[in-house]
């Protein structure tokens, strides 16, 4: 007899509680992912609470099981006040810069623990061994553009003992969503005693010709014999100006001893904008 069907499940969600802005959702079912789209004002702030734990049961019937559509767009009927939904199978963007031989499929691996919005500690479930990996993954449409800039640096940074190793592509379906990449063994994040090695470290990017744009404490990976890796390479930028290079590299003694944990991890809710992430 074939197996059942697993229900559908929400796996990320980027929502405006107030209801003033369009609220997204990604669906997992029968191992194929849905992207819900909730215009601004069709829900109210409490049925926007409710989809967290019921989405099913809030929004209209929906085929989840079906392979005919992967975004459906919900509104409400200005005259009949009920909620609609309009279904399309439209392509999504995908990273285009592919340049490792190994992928793999999102549903292969197994998250540990989260450690950003868009990353998280994990396993691959094709790997035998206990070690844990860093997988980096676009949720929704408008952050692969984040992927594909840090595909592109993983791709010039390979072989040069900068960043980690590149471990292959993650894909959602073909499409091509994020990366994996080695977690750093007894790695810890550069502290203000850090200075002249991250200095060091971040000349040597220079030397490729990029700023990092991004140069936080916990952006600087220390290796238990000193070596430093660098990470999160989505704001770098070319750059042809050493001045900018030498004002990144001041801003380095600010930026080690920094304790506000800017750029340290998830930032699940926005209070201020009512918006909640997963």
């Amino acid at each position: 007899m074939p197996s059942a069907l697993e229900p559908p499940r929400l796996i990320s969600m980027e929502v405006t509680r107030n209801g003033s802005a369009d609220s997204h959702y990604r669906i997992l079912a029968n191992r194929k992912v849905k992207y819900i789209t909730i215009k601004a004002g069709a829900l109210d702030a409490a049925s926007l609470d409710d989809m967290d734990l019921d989405f099913q049961n809030v929004l209209p019937p929906l085929p989840y099981q079906e392979d005919t559509w992967k975004l459906a767009c919900i509104t409400r009927n200005p005259f009949s006040g009920r909620l609609e939904a309009a279904l399309s199978s439209a392509a999504l963007p995908s990273v285009k810069t592919i340049w490792h031989p190994q992928m793999i499929d999102h549903l292969d691996i197994e998250r540990t623990e989260y450690l950003a919005l868009l990353t998280q500690e994990c396993k691959w479930k094709a790997d035998s061994g206990p070690e844990r990996m860093i997988a980096k993954m676009a949720r929704f449409y408008w952050e692969v553009q984040y992927m594909e800039a840090e595909t592109r640096m993983y791709q010039v940074l390979e072989g040069r003992g900068i960043a980690p190793k590149f471990l292959g592509h993650v894909h959602e379906a073909g499409r091509v969503i994020g990366f994996l990449l080695e977690k750093i063994p007894d790695g810890r994040h550069a502290e203000p005693a850090d200075l002249e090695i991250c200095k060091v470290a971040l000349r040597r990017f220079h030397g490729l010709g990029f700023v990092h744009g991004d140069c936080n404490k916990y952006n600087f990976i220390i290796r238990p014999n000193g070596q430093v890796v660098l990470i999160d390479f989505d704001k770098a930028n070319t750059c042809t100006d050493p001045a900018l290079m030498e004002a990144e590299i001041a801003s380095l003694e600010e930026q080690l001893v920094e304790t506000t944990g800017r750029g340290g991890g998830l930032m699940a809710f926005d209070e201020g904008n009512g918006i909640a992430a997963k």
